[in-house]
């Protein structure tokens, strides 16, 4: 069996631990081909959205993702993680330079180490949409870097700029596709 998982929400603990332990569970299915991720995010966590990455990097069987709607910021990163990746053809990617919150519990001997880690998160991002999409070093620097501006990746853009393969439709005309199955996360 096809297995599509529909995610479309934000990076952060809760909707992640619901994603992969639905990712674990059609995993375990007897029937399991393979499976689609149907993925839209507006971003969120560094924290979380490195540790979705890491996750789909670590699976025993490949991951299809598919961008069906925005992904933005984080997004980005987790969707690159698929073995393979296709978006449909009113998709977008959205980059901008990160931003931080911090809780006023925050001390000031503290601000080195939470610099360091901010810095080490923009690294990874950097180095990830670099290698995994084929782009320049100085295009990501550029699209993750202090003071850059946001920029949106069209599917053409996104094609040309190795973000995916391919602009498709998963069912084009609207059939029943019996050899597929449609599951969802929620928290």
């Amino acid at each position: 069996m096809n297995y599509r998982l529909v995610f479309n929400g934000p990076l952060k603990a809760s909707p992640g631990n619901a994603l992969r332990a639905r990712v674990a569970s059609i995993l375990e299915q007897e029937d399991f081909g393979s499976l689609t991720i149907l993925f839209s995010s507006e971003g969120g966590d560094t924290r979380e959205g490195l540790s979705l990455y890491n996750f789909f990097r670590s699976l025993p069987h490949p991951v299809h993702m598919h961008a069906c709607g925005h992904v933005d910021s984080m997004g980005v990163p987790v969707f690159l993680a698929g073995t393979t990746r296709t978006c449909s053809p009113f998709s977008r990617f959205y980059f901008h330079p990160f931003a931080w919150t911090f809780d006023s519990s925050q001390r000031l001997d503290g601000l080195d180490d939470v610099g360091e880690r901010m810095l080490n998160d923009v690294l990874s991002v950097r180095k990830i949409v670099s290698e995994r999409a084929n782009l320049p070093a100085e295009l990501a620097e550029t699209l993750y870097g202090r003071g850059s501006r946001p920029a949106v990746a069209d599917p053409e853009k996104a094609v040309e700029w190795g973000l995916v393969e391919a602009i498709e439709e998963l069912n084009p005309k609207g059939e029943v596709q019996p050899d597929a199955t449609v599951w969802s996360v929620t928290w």
